[in-house]
């Protein structure tokens, strides 16, 4: 099948809501979900579906934040570009991703804090460090909850929040630099920083300080995250340059399936290139079977922000086969999603004033409006 010539314009159009990018949105929190399973179970990858198939340090979790990141730097970079206004922008991003992490975080907090064994330690460790953690947008810092587990953390998946929004706000930044009107220099700066996922950058060797950790994050994610969000800010950027016909995508898939048969290591640079363009090959695309999303609320934050704390509360309670484990958290997951999108992230999204963007009567059609995510690897 040939692809739209129109495709890319078509996701441009204010409004529009693209029913591929929902429908991945919700695949790669479930992939989360499934490579966290035998994760937090077994205290290693060992029983990590990808890990086991291919022998690739990447998992399940690494491909499904891989591409929310993707996803992200693609539309907030179309965000920008549509209303160019720092406070606007600052607005739109906070009101999407802080009262679903917020009340993710308070939720977690205290149901874990109940159900889990440690609970009088857990309450007194609830300190400075803890809304530090929480005002950074990272993973909620309270002494270990699981005695004995490998991972005790109350939600270790959230550390990604922060990560993507700094990632926002290096979109600002480059936006109000004239950066962004020149995709060659996107493009240059995503590929110094993607040259991470080939070996070790330098500065992973030195000893960070501990406030800026805090501020900007640990070495290797910062460079591995920061790199997946440019490539798909230059899918946007690149995007009438890109051609999208079958024949590339097949010879994309089996570049990539090569690469992980022959040089594992590299396997997560091919599948943010590959997986990236046979991502937006699909996202291009006419699918009007797909039209019964239009009816789905976008729980896929959700999903994530609730499947490590559920996870790990069924593993202590039940301490059973991991599928299990993958599948009763996945439907009560679904469902929390759900709530949180109607409950919580739906009604702080009325919040916007209409001159920037009007909310519809029941689900998210601001293609401009990415759930965030994303995911641990």
């Amino acid at each position: 099948m040939q692809s739209n010539p129109k495709g890319f314009e078509r996701l441009k159009r204010q409004g529009h809501r693209n029913h591929q990018f929902d429908l991945l949105r919700i695949f790669f929190a479930t992939l989360v979900l499934l490579s966290h399973a035998p994760e937090i179970t077994d205290g290693n990858s060992s029983r990590e579906l990808f890990h086991r198939l291919t022998g690739s340090p990447l998992t399940l979790g690494t491909i499904g934040v891989d591409g929310f990141f993707l996803l992200s730097g693609y539309l907030i970079v179309q965000s920008w570009l549509a209303d160019p206004h720092l406070l606007n922008f600052l607005r739109k991003r906070v009101l999407r991703i802080v009262p679903g992490y917020v009340v993710a975080v308070i939720v977690s907090t205290l149901v874990v804090g109940l159900l889990a064994p440690g609970i009088p330690r857990f309450f007194q460790g609830i300190d400075v460090h803890f809304l530090n953690s929480v005002a950074l947008l990272g993973s909620p810092a309270t002494p270990p909850v699981f005695p004995g587990r490998p991972y005790a953390a109350v939600n270790g998946a959230l550390y990604t929040i922060a990560y993507e929004f700094r990632c926002y706000l290096l979109v600002a930044f480059l936006g109000l630099c004239g950066v962004l009107r020149r995709p060659a220099i996107v493009l240059a700066l995503a590929f110094a920083f993607l040259s991470s996922l080939l070996y070790v950058p330098p500065f992973d060797r030195l000893d960070w300080p501990r406030h800026v950790v805090a501020l900007v994050g640990q070495p290797s994610a910062v460079f591995r995250l920061t790199a997946v969000y440019l490539i798909g800010c230059c899918f946007f950027l690149l995007r009438g340059k890109i051609r999208f016909r079958p024949s590339y995508g097949l010879a994309t898939t089996a570049l990539v399936i090569v690469c992980f048969v022959f040089a594992p290591s590299r396997g997560e640079l091919a599948m943010v290139l590959g997986g990236g363009y046979l991502m937006f090959y699909i996202g291009q695309m006419e699918l009007s079977w797909l039209s019964w999303m239009s009816h789905v609320p976008d729980i896929s934050y959700g999903i994530y922000l609730y499947g490590w704390p559920v996870e790990s509360l069924w593993i202590w309670f039940h301490r059973g086969s991991p599928w299990i484990t993958f599948l009763a958290s996945t439907f009560i997951c679904f469902g929390l999603g759900w709530l949180s999108w109607h409950l919580v992230e739906r009604p702080a999204l009325a919040l916007k004033r209409k001159s920037v963007s009007r909310l519809p009567p029941r689900t998210l059609t601001d293609a401009n409006i990415v759930s965030s995510v994303p995911g641990t690897h």
